[in-house]
């Protein structure tokens, strides 16, 4: 059972009111198109009425569709690339290359988690140097 729906409140409530803004926009839009429609064919006969009505909500949903699409893409490639490169910094870890640093646009999500692994790339980097380098024997 969940305790708490906002696990990062910052991120997720900022998707939330994005999604619940263009989903009030698109449903305003809708009708004023809708409004503007009946304005202009009340003159002509029901069945070319419910014809040009008909061909409105396609297109107009083909068009929203569309555009939440792009949206939808766009909003997933700023959290699937910090996505990518956090496995690629893994993967690098694992092979033992610590010197492999994640790169984000300013745009991107996941800033705190990258520039914690990039940290956590750096103190094992450190380690390693400290073990490799060999120590000097001044005792002779």
């Amino acid at each position: 059972m969940r305790r708490y729906y906002y696990i990062r409140p910052g991120i997720q409530f900022a998707f939330t009111m994005l999604y619940t803004f263009l989903t009030a926009v698109e449903i305003m839009v809708c009708g004023i198109v809708f409004y503007i429609f009946e304005k202009s064919t009340a003159h002509l006969p029901l069945d070319l009425r419910i014809y040009w009505l008909f061909s409105t909500i396609f297109l107009i949903t083909i068009l929203l569709s569309a555009f939440n699409f792009w949206l939808g893409t766009r909003i997933s490639h700023r959290v699937a690339g910090p996505v990518i490169q956090i496995k690629r910094a893994l993967q690098q870890a694992i092979k033992g290359n610590y010197t492999y640093r994640i790169q984000m646009r300013s745009t991107d999500y996941l800033h705190e988690i990258g520039d914690k692994i990039n940290m956590l790339m750096e103190n094992l980097d450190e380690q390693n140097t400290r073990q490799t380098v060999p120590k000097d024997n001044t005792n002779d």
